[in-house]
C-alpha cells in the first residue's frame, strides 16, 4: 500500500536561513545547461518512475532551484509551477548527496525566493514521512476534513 500524502502549503512571511548554497533559475537557463538537464531526467526517472507525469508537469515550470556539488554537478532539484502561487511539483537529491540538508536547502530557498517576489502561497503534496522536513522550512498540512455522515432528521 502506498504510503499517504499530504497537501501543504506556506505563506512566506521572511526570510529564512539557508545552510547550503542553492542557485534559483529560470527553467530557460536550467535548460541551457544540458550536464544538469540530463543529470534531473536521471533522478526523476529512477528516483520517481513518472516520467510522463514529470513531462506533463515540465511546460508550466518557471523556475528550478538547483544544488550543485563541490565539482560543480548538479546534485539535487526542486521544480517550480508558477501561475500566481507556486506549487513545487518536484524535489529530488541524488542518492550520494542525500542526509547533507540539500532537500531543506532548496526548500527553504525557494520560500525565500517566493516572499521575495511577494508571491502569495508555496503549495505542495508529499509523503506524509517527509512532513518534517516540510514544516521545518515553514509549510503547514493542510488537514483535510473528514467526510460528513448520512444526512439524518432530528426526529430519526
Amino acid at each position: 500500500m502506498a504510503e499517504p500524502e499530504l497537501h501543504y502549503f506556506c505563506k512566506p512571511t521572511a526570510l529564512r536561513p539557508v545552510a547550503q548554497p542553492v542557485e534559483f533559475l529560470t527553467a530557460q537557463a536550467l535548460v541551457a545547461d544540458e550536464p544538469a538537464c540530463k543529470r534531473l531526467w536521471d533522478l526523476v526517472s529512477t528516483q520517481f518512475r513518472t516520467r510522463g507525469k514529470f513531462l506533463a508537469v515540465w511546460p508550466g515550470v518557471r523556475f528550478v532551484a538547483v544544488h550543485r556539488d563541490p565539482e560543480g554537478r548538479a546534485d539535487g532539484f526542486l521544480l517550480v509551477n508558477a501561475p500566481i502561487n507556486w506549487q513545487i511539483d518536484y524535489v529530488v537529491v541524488c542518492a550520494e548527496s542525500r542526509g547533507q540538508g540539500i532537500a531543506s536547502a532548496l526548500v527553504a530557498e525557494t520560500a525565500n525566493q517566493a516572499f521575495l517576489r511577494g508571491v502569495p502561497y508555496v503549495m505542495l503534496t508529499s509523503k506524509q514521512s517527509l512532513r518534517p522536513l516540510y514544516e521545518a522550512c515553514g509549510f503547514a498540512p493542510v488537514l483535510q476534513e473528514p467526510a460528513p455522515g448520512p444526512i439524518t432528521s432530528p426526529s430519526g
